[in-house]
Parts: C-alpha cells; structure tokens; sequence
C-alpha cells in the first residue's frame, strides 16, 4: 500500500492542498515564534484541505480489494493464508492508508515550513498550548482520513464499483457540509469539518468529539469486514 502509485499520487495531493492552503505572512519583519505551525494550522482549518481530504484519503487503496478479486489476485492468495487473515490485513490496510496519507502529509509540510520559515522567526520556546493544538487537529484529520477511506472500501466492495469507492464517501461528507450550512445550522456532529478544528462544545479536553470519532470507526470496520467475508466466500 505504502509503495502503490495511488498513494503516492494521494500524498502529493494532500501535500499541494496544505501548502496551497496556507495563508502566508509578510516577510518584511520577523515572524512570530511558532509562525511555522500556524502556517500549517491555517491550511488545516481552510477550504482547500476540506475539500481535498475525501479525495485524497480514498484515493490511496480503497479499492485495492476490487482490483485482487478481478484480476483473479485471490485465486493464488487465498490457499496461501486462512480467510480470516486476509480480511484482517485488508481492514487494516485500508483504514491505515486514509490515516497515514494525511499524518504522512502534515509531517512533510510540517518540516518543509520549519527549514523555510522558523529562520525568519524571533526566537523563543514555541507555545506548548498551540503545539499540542495543532497536534490534535492534525490526528483528528488523520482519523476522519481513515474513516473516509473504510467507509470507501465498504461502498467499493458492495457496488463492486471502483467509482462507487471513491464517489459515495466524497457525496456523502459534503452531504453533511451543505446540510450543516443550510439547514441545520446548530448540529455540529454530521459537520465533518467540525469534527478537525471543533467551535462547539465537547466537553474537556474534547472527549465527547474524541468518543464521537472512534465510535464511528469502530462502527465500520465489522461492516467492512463483513462485507469483504462474504464477498471472499464467493471464490
């Protein structure tokens, strides 16, 4: 998965959107300490990366079950390790790689910004309070990665559609967004962009926004791996 041309193609666009989506400063005075991470938080929060993320994240091997099952991959797989394994790894792959290619994209941007612009900046300790922020932004949109590419390979392998893979997840996150922003204003938790940078309340630390996120992971991947048991049964 990590070798595969898709989620390298992924990466780079996840990569282009964060660094189209900075707002940059002016470089006629010093920056403020941490200036390097606010670049990068500002991408987080913005259009650009809210609209890529879907793609990206279901770009990278959503359907890769649909490409070993046609070409007939599974045929020489199978006899080689019990069902159970197989479906196993392929859960795991696919929700790894929405995850990964996203935290992959935040660290390389993340340090292309420190060699650029943390020379130009006064120097100081970096605030902790806006880099354990920033940290928890970035694993939040990690996850909504991982959750968006599950939610791929579970469409891709019902429809036995590719397109199904990659359409179904991206209508659906901005179903929410256009329904949030429409008609249902006060509901935050169909809001996929709330669920990276949250203006309501969570309670502390955001623990129920945290909750909300695993509970929803947790909820795909059995149907993942129900799906993909009874398609592999077939052969």
């Amino acid at each position: 998965m990590l070798t595969s041309k898709n989620f390298l193609a992924a990466w780079l666009i996840a990569c282009a959107a964060l660094l189209f989506g900075q707002t940059y400063p002016s470089l006629k005075k010093p920056l403020t300490c941490g200036a390097f991470i606010n670049l990068l938080d500002s991408a987080i929060k913005g259009q650009i990366v809210s609209f890529i993320l879907p793609i990206a994240a279901v770009l990278t091997w959503s359907d890769s079950f649909l490409q070993e099952y046609r070409s007939g991959f599974l045929k020489t797989a199978l006899p080689r390790t019990s069902r159970n394994q197989y479906v196993e790894g392929k859960i795991f792959s696919i929700l790894m790689s929405g995850f990964l290619v996203w935290l992959l994209a935040v660290i390389t941007v993340l340090l292309v910004n420190f060699v650029i612009f943390y020379p130009m900046e006064v120097k100081g300790n970096i605030p902790k309070d806006l880099l354990t922020e920033f940290l928890m932004k970035a694993l939040r949109m990690s996850i909504l990665g991982g959750i968006i590419s599950t939610l791929g390979g579970i469409c891709g392998t019902l429809c036995q559609s590719a397109y199904m893979a990659y359409g179904i997840p991206f209508i659906s996150y901005y179903f929410g967004i256009i329904l949030h922003q429409r008609y249902f204003k006060e509901q935050l938790w169909f809001y996929p962009p709330e669920w990276i940078t949250p203006s309501g309340n969570w309670g502390p630390y955001q623990t129920g926004l945290w909750l909300f996120l695993l509970l929803f992971l947790l909820v795909l991947i059995p149907v993942l791996g129900s799906v993909l048991y009874d398609k592999i049964e077939e052969i």
